[in-house]
């Protein structure tokens, strides 16, 4: 079964969320709202990432675009300098991303530019897009801006997690629902999941697994052996020895007894 991971996205509707409560209540991620054209910096920015970062969750920053009013260099400039102030952009971040639900002429080309934009400044190739279904079947053409670094966010309510209207492989988030009631959330949040493993988006590897234990060390005694003698060739106390193989008396081990030495 495809992955199903929730999480969550604000803006400054949500004020300043407890994000204790919404980690603990599941939500391992958040998008927060950054800027929208030009000019405009969210007023709760600073508190809702550092809140959300202090609770150990996944962030990442979008921009609202206006392309209605700004070119696609102005607004990715204007982002890219929160993105930079905030440390956002890097690996380990979710990928920068853009916000499009505000119609204009030749939109296709709008996103395009910007994402051309926001990886200039970055230096990052991942972005992501969110859009609407209906606005990527009907006026995005994301096949003329989607490469293999562009994700997608899909927001399509009434549908099950996981399953927005429009699926395609760089589709990797789902917004279903607006009005989410998330413990640590006053009011109503958008709830979304991740379709993929977070490491995917944030371009970070997932931590390596532990080393194997050693191979447990074991010695046969030979005649004349003491535990104190192959205490001291191991640098181990006889009585560990003694008591990881269940000796009562040190005295009474015999040649050939196989004796774990404890590490």
């Amino acid at each position: 079964m495809a992955e199903r991971i929730p999480g969550i996205d604000v803006a400054r509707y949500q004020g300043e969320p407890d994000w204790g409560a919404v980690r603990a209540a599941g939500y391992v991620f958040t998008y927060i709202k950054a800027t929208e054209g030009v000019g405009y910096v969210s007023p709760t920015l600073d508190a809702q990432l550092a809140g959300a970062r202090g609770a150990g969750m996944a962030t990442g920053l979008y921009h609202f675009a206006r392309p209605d009013t700004n070119s696609p260099q102005q607004d990715a400039a204007d982002f890219a300098a929160q993105l930079a102030r905030l440390n956002s952009s890097a690996p380990g971040n979710l990928p920068p991303c853009l916000d499009i639900e505000t119609d204009a002429p030749n939109l296709p080309a709008w996103v395009k530019g910007f994402i051309d934009a926001i990886r200039g400044h970055t230096g990052r190739n991942e972005v992501a897009v969110y859009a609407s279904t209906s606005w990527l079947q009907s006026k995005l053409a994301p096949e003329t801006w989607v490469d293999p670094g562009v994700f997608l966010w899909v927001a399509h309510y009434g549908r099950p997690p996981g399953e927005p209207g429009y699926l395609t492989d760089r589709v990797v988030l789902h917004q279903h629902a607006s009005d989410g009631k998330v413990p640590g959330v006053a009011g109503n949040t958008d709830v979304n999941v991740a379709m993929v493993p977070l490491e995917v988006l944030t371009g970070a590897a997932p931590p390596p697994p532990p080393p194997p234990p050693p191979p447990e060390e074991t010695y046969v005694v030979q005649p004349g052996d003491t535990l104190s003698e192959i205490g001291q060739r191991f640098g181990v106390d006889w009585r560990e020895i003694a008591r990881v193989n269940g000796i009562a008396d040190p005295d009474l081990i015999y040649v050939g007894q196989v004796l774990k030495i404890p590490r």
